[in-house]
């Protein structure tokens, strides 16, 4: 029980982020504390694993749950990569929207060095109050004008 705990507490040191109401669309990623340059703000607080979907394995699913997988995943390489702790269970990083603009971005040195979690780093000081933006083209995704309809407008 205590070691819980204590992942729990330190989790909580490193949280910057929560839920709140996007200026741009909807809901939207608010910095709840400042954050500062070159952090994941997004630490998860026990490893996540990445199972691959592709469209045939979503052949079976609920109509709304495949609508949903494709409206939150990238497609790369005609694959979802997909945690395994499903829907239920997707943190506030799954809700930064989308700008060319961005102030965040995939970690790509991390992310291959531990091959799970898709960690992210601030590309700038980020204060308490601003909305976190990620610019969705540069996840190599091979479906994204499909799946993001309003990149057209980008």
């Amino acid at each position: 029980m205590r070691a819980n705990k204590y992942k729990l507490l330190k989790n909580l040191k490193q949280t910057y982020c929560s839920f709140g109401v996007s200026k741009v669309h909807g809901i939207g990623v608010i910095a709840i504390r400042d954050i500062p340059i070159g952090i994941d703000p997004f630490p998860p607080i026990k490893p996540e694993k990445v199972i691959e979907l592709t469209d045939e394995d979503l052949e079976n699913l609920p109509k709304d749950i495949v609508n949903k997988i494709k409206d939150i995943f990238i497609r790369a390489n005609k694959t979802y990569y997909m945690y395994d702790q499903g829907l239920n269970c997707m943190g506030v990083r799954f809700h930064v929207n989308h700008s060319k603009n961005s102030n965040i971005a995939v970690n790509i040195k991390a992310w291959i060095s531990n091959k799970t979690y898709v960690p992210f780093v601030t590309l700038k000081d980020i204060k308490k109050g601003e909305e976190l933006f990620w610019d969705y083209t540069t996840s190599n995704g091979d479906n994204l004008l499909n799946q993001f309809k309003f990149l057209k407008d980008d």
